[in-house]
């Protein structure tokens, strides 16, 4: 996971778990890094992808997004 991209970033991990899962659904591996303080409730969640599938990815999540 050295070289993956940040494609998302949401303070709920709900809503970055939703997107991997789209991404996932449509063949782009993808991986959730929750970087949110527990105790505080601030912070991070963030979703990779590898880089050859960064522009597909970021589009998908765009097409996604605008339909909500």
């Amino acid at each position: 996971m050295k070289n993956w991209i940040n494609v998302y970033k949401t303070g709920r991990v709900i809503d970055a778990e939703l997107i991997k899962t789209i991404l996932i659904d449509h063949q782009i591996d993808a991986v959730v890094i929750n970087k949110i303080d527990s105790s505080y409730l601030f912070g991070e969640a963030i979703v990779y992808c590898q880089p050859q599938n960064e522009e597909a990815a970021k589009e998908i999540i765009k097409n996604t997004l605008t339909q909500s």
